[in-house]
């Protein structure tokens, strides 16, 4: 470990393979510090954090308390904190003797305070030792926790944290003029794997959602934001909005992902490296991670937690111009060879 990535008083980080509790403790001791660490030292605390569900809680309720600390409104300290601290100096140096002196020219008067107390060196404070700087930072979630429930309290605070103010999705971005396709390998209930192919236009919002399973079901989904047409291809049925098949897109919904980073719904977690390209990391309300390039473009989804925790969504995921994509995907014309029915549910 380099020095670079070593902080004076604090264990060394770890690597980003190790696991354990003693890990564990060592990064939550870093997040307590992060705003002053280096950008590599503070990747290599996200990388961590990223992938620990523990971790990423204390991370979320110290960015919380600091948010709510940041909206409290600046004040001057009221008169009974200076009382305390001229009561602790007194305790400490033994009371001033004050004299009072008038004076009336021009109707002005001036009371002067004349201190007899003989001035006392301080002793140097004893050095701090390395466990003790530890025990304290790591008591930090705990009193974070307590701070969190009596701000949240005294404000009226109801979401769960609030976004980083050091990330924000550039005013003129926009996504309009592309065509996201992505790829998705799933299981159904039976174990079987199906695959689902998705063209979402970013501008319009429209979609063309393809699910097969070879030789047991081939479903077409077309939707213009409002309305969804389904059709089952290998029955020639088609139904008008079937309630069985969910065709959002809503992680690629550039103006909903800028309103959940404003309120806080969802959160920055830094840069991190994706198949070979830095990119930023946004957790998201529906528990994925988004990723974006570093023209704010999307890369892929990854699962947050359960067994695929730090695992693409997607097989595939390209981002096409509109002119590369045959308009005939939106026609929500059905077929005249198909017939009004049921679609099969969902896998």
């Amino acid at each position: 470990m380099s020095e670079a990535m070593h902080e004076p008083g604090l264990p060394p980080l770890p690597s980003a393979r190790e696991r354990g509790l003693q890990v564990c403790e060592t990064i939550q001791l870093y997040l307590a510090i992060l705003d002053d660490l280096s950008f590599e030292q503070a990747q290599a605390v996200l990388e961590h954090v990223y992938d620990c569900p523990a971790c990423l809680q204390t991370y979320r309720l110290l960015s919380q308390v600091t948010q709510l600390l940041r909206k409290l409104e600046q004040t001057g300290p009221s008169s009974r904190v200076d009382r305390a601290v001229y009561q602790a100096i007194a305790a400490r140096w033994g009371p001033p003797v004050t004299t009072t002196r008038e004076m009336k020219e021009g109707g002005f008067r001036e009371q002067a305070d004349v201190s007899r107390a003989q001035p006392r060196l301080m002793a140097p404070p004893p050095p701090v030792r390395r466990s003790t700087v530890r025990r304290r930072l790591f008591l930090l979630p705990a009193v974070a926790a307590l701070v969190l429930l009596v701000l949240g309290a005294s404000i009226g605070l109801s979401t769960v944290w609030h976004p980083s103010q050091a990330f924000a999705l550039p005013t003129g971005l926009s996504w309009s003029g592309y065509v996201l396709y992505h790829r998705q390998t799933r299981m159904s209930d039976e174990g079987l794997p199906y695959r689902v192919e998705t063209y979402h236009n970013l501008g319009t919002g429209e979609l063309h959602v393809e699910a097969t399973m070879p030789g047991q079901l081939d479903v077409v989904l077309i939707s213009d934001g409002k309305t969804v047409l389904g059709l089952d291809m290998m029955h020639h049925v088609m139904q008008w909005n079937p309630a069985q098949w969910n065709v959002q897109d809503t992680a690629f919904d550039l103006g909903l992902l800028r309103r959940d980073l404003q309120q806080g719904s969802a959160h920055y977690l830094g840069r991190g490296r994706f198949q070979g390209q830095t990119v930023y990391r946004i957790w998201l309300p529906s528990n994925y991670i988004l990723l974006l390039d570093q023209r704010y473009r999307p890369v892929n989804l990854l699962y947050a937690e359960g067994a695929q925790q730090g695992q693409p969504v997607y097989d595939s995921l390209r981002l096409l111009a509109e002119d590369q994509v045959s308009e005939r995907l939106w026609d929500m014309r059905p077929p005249a060879d198909f017939l009004p029915g049921r679609l099969p549910a969902a896998p």
